[in-house]
């Protein structure tokens, strides 16, 4: 289950950055508190999906850990080209589902 709360905090990641109105990834940035709310949303999903892994403590610190991976991620590669930064989280999604899938079943 740990993989798979990876893709929600790597999209509030994405969320909270597109907020932003130095972003280069699109001509507008989203709506501010709308991309907060969501992105808290799914941070607060993504920890109830490392609870099922871990202890709390270690389930916070560990989203925890993911989110400030994942902001630093999306700003550094928002930098580079557009199609870089969309094979790059489409690898993640694609990679954590089959890992989390596999490991999930087994």
């Amino acid at each position: 289950m740990s993989f798979l709360a990876i893709i929600p905090i790597w999209i509030a990641s994405l969320l909270l950055y597109l907020s932003s109105p130095k972003q280069r990834l699109l001509a507008n940035p989203i709506n501010k508190w709308l991309g907060y709310l969501v992105a808290l949303a799914l941070y607060l999903f993504a920890n109830a999906l490392f609870a099922h892994t871990f202890p709390l403590v270690s389930a916070l610190l560990a989203s925890l850990v993911v989110l400030m991976l994942g902001l630093v991620s999306v700003t550094i590669l928002s930098g580079k080209s557009k199609r870089l930064f969309m094979t790059t989280s489409v690898l993640l999604v694609v990679l954590c589902s089959t890992v989390g899938g596999v490991v999930y079943v087994a």
